[in-house]
């Protein structure tokens, strides 16, 4: 493609960031473009900023400009739309996928938006920063089976997530030199194994009643003085420095738009859910992410007067939106109705056949009663068709008050991981909301008494044990998983499922060809566990210790048709261990 030859004149912003670098070392250059002259470079998959300045005035919610990126050598093209950034300044926001020279050209029917060109040089990573940070493997991509997750470049994904609802808020800030809460989070998650953040979008609208002044989110409300005319671009650039931050950290984000169910105490419509929906898949489609369309979403069919087929036109929207095809799907409640298809735990009993949901996101009860309904809702889930990742987004938090609270997370991860899930959420209660006890003009008002300050409750044992569950899993081909819970026996018995009053019947998954893993809840001490129905070879056989992610090798053993006696796991024989069965030497892997 050939710049154009006519002097085009714009005002254009760009900004890269280092390879790999965690917290982004901006490399950022400021002029015009004149004859398509511009050329700048930047890393595979990181993202570079232009912003135009028209010369008309256009609503928040139009994208009058589109920008065909073109790869010079492949053809490759892309077209990506700009979104509005402030009065007559449109950002349009590109992740080079292909190493190589992209020659860009805008199109619009603004005379100055329209025929400025110029060319991105996209530097491929070096192997060390693909480990450093994985992020610039690309965009999420569901896997060819349709049951787990993989980065741009094929590499397999396995989520752990951190619930981090009060994310973009004042109280969680960036600080003046990236070191303010937010960016403590992150390098705790991170050095906790984490690789997701469940953050929303969108909060602060402007009509909390604990909030008059509207300093809970930094920038401000998403909207000036509460007109839904007048878009907020502060909000949103400082929403940019999170998601940058995140990607930096070599994590992915997973966010609903907002909770629209709210919108009794927000002035927010269909019509502008819809377009700020859009407008937050134009401007964050460039980042390595999931998307869910609400938080949950029945509260907006009980409470606001939606319809499940609003929120499938919602969903087609979204998707008209996303050049990098992030995966999208909705978030749903924990509450459970009798025959309601919309109160199930899960999207996928009300949109599972809709084309535009990707994938099928759970959120399965918020107390201790409620986990067992992770087994059997990954199950219902991974047994539709056509086949979709289950990911567990949110379950049983991790509470102060609870002495078990770490057993009860890990617990949780383990069972969605060997349930087949594609992905789990931990959280913690005063993690979630980034509770602080300073803030008046915090969001949960009175906290309850599971709630305690955001630095206490980041250093929760859970929070360092819910790794361990995926560092054991990536030592073989996780992503080839298979949920074979019927193959264990318990003094003789084959296992039954965990119920409301007892999760302690044992959890097991195959990873054919490579070996088994099975997880042995408390409750098992001095029990006879044996195997059945397994692939006849000799394995070599270990007890991996949950809780510090240690492992105790066994003699090997031989299955050849009958039932494989496990032998008894290390002391305390009361707590909580897996079993692993390999066919081959331990091999740990990195996705």
């Amino acid at each position: 493609m050939q710049a154009p030859r006519a002097i085009m004149r714009a005002t254009v912003w760009i900004a890269s960031f280092a390879l790999g670098s965690i917290g982004g070392v901006a490399l950022s250059a400021t002029g015009s473009v004149d004859d398509g002259s511009a050329r700048r470079s930047c890393a595979v998959w990181t993202t570079i900023d232009l912003a135009l300045t028209s010369a008309a005035e256009h609503p928040w919610y139009d994208f009058p400009v589109a920008v065909a990126f073109v790869h010079a050598d492949s053809g490759q093209e892309l077209k990506i739309e700009g979104c509005w950034d402030g009065p007559r300044r449109w950002l349009v926001r590109f992740a080079p996928p292909t190493a190589g020279t992209w020659r860009y050209r805008t199109q619009s029917s603004d005379s100055r938006l329209a025929g400025v060109g110029g060319e991105i040089e996209a530097i491929a990573p070096a192997p060390g920063q693909l480990v450093d940070n994985p992020g610039l493997r690309g965009a999420i991509r569901i896997s060819a089976d349709g049951r787990t997750f993989q980065y741009a470049d094929g590499s397999p994904v396995l989520l752990l997530a951190d619930t981090l609802w009060g994310g973009n808020t004042a109280r969680c800030g960036l600080g003046d030199q990236a070191d303010g809460p937010f960016h403590q989070y992150l390098a705790d998650r991170r050095s906790k194994g984490f690789n997701t953040v469940l953050m929303r979008f969108l909060n602060g609208f402007g009509d909390e009643p604990n909030n008059p002044e509207g300093q809970r989110n930094e920038g401000g409300r998403a909207f000036l003085d509460r007109e839904l005319t007048r878009l907020n671009p502060e909000y949103f650039r400082f929403l940019d420095r999170r998601m940058e931050a995140i990607r930096s950290a070599g994590m992915i984000t997973a966010a609903p738009f907002s909770w629209w169910g709210k919108t009794k105490r927000c002035p927010i419509d269909f019509v502008t859910a819809r377009r700020l929906s859009e407008y937050c898949a134009v401007r964050y489609g460039a980042f390595p992410s999931l998307w869910a369309l609400s938080g949950e979403y029945q509260y907006a069919l009980t409470d606001c007067g939606w319809t499940p087929r609003q929120f499938s036109a919602l969903g087609e929207a979204v998707q008209r939106h996303n050049p990098y095809r992030t995966p999208l799907s909705i978030h749903p409640s924990s509450r459970l109705v009798a025959g309601n298809e919309h109160f199930q735990h899960q999207s996928s009993q009300a949109f599972h056949h809709e084309a535009w949901l990707d994938h099928n996101w759970l959120q399965t009860g918020q107390d201790v009663r409620s986990m067992f309904r992770i087994v059997g809702r990954t199950a219902e889930n991974r047994a539709l068709s056509p086949v979709k990742p289950v990911f567990c987004s949110e379950a049983c938090y991790e509470r102060a008050s609870d002495p078990q609270g770490a057993y009860h997370a890990r617990w949780q991860a383990w069972a969605a991981y060997l349930s087949g899930s594609a992905g789990y959420g931990y959280g913690a209660f005063g993690v979630w909301q980034f509770y602080d006890p300073d803030d008046r003009e915090g969001e949960t008002g009175k906290p309850s008494p599971e709630t305690i300050p955001w630095p206490e409750a980041m250093q929760m044992p859970g929070s360092a044990q819910v790794r361990y569950a995926v560092d054991l899993l990536r030592e073989f081909s996780w992503n080839r998983l298979e949920p074979r819970r019927d193959v264990a026996l318990v003094n003789g018995a084959r296992a039954r499922g965990p119920g409301a009053d007892d999760v302690s019947p044992p959890l097991c998954a195959a990873i054919p060809g490579e070996g088994y893993v099975v997880y042995l809840p408390r409750g098992n001490g001095g029990k006879l566990l044996e195997l059945n129905d397994l692939e006849p070879r000799r394995y070599a056989a270990s007890w991996f210790d949950p809780r510090t992610g240690n492992s105790h090798d066994v003699a090997s053993l031989e299955y050849s048709g009958k039932r494989l006696r496990v032998p008894p796991p290390p002391t305390p024989d009361d707590e909580d261990w897996t079993f692993v069965l390999r066919t081959h030497r331990r091999q740990a892997t990195t996705d």
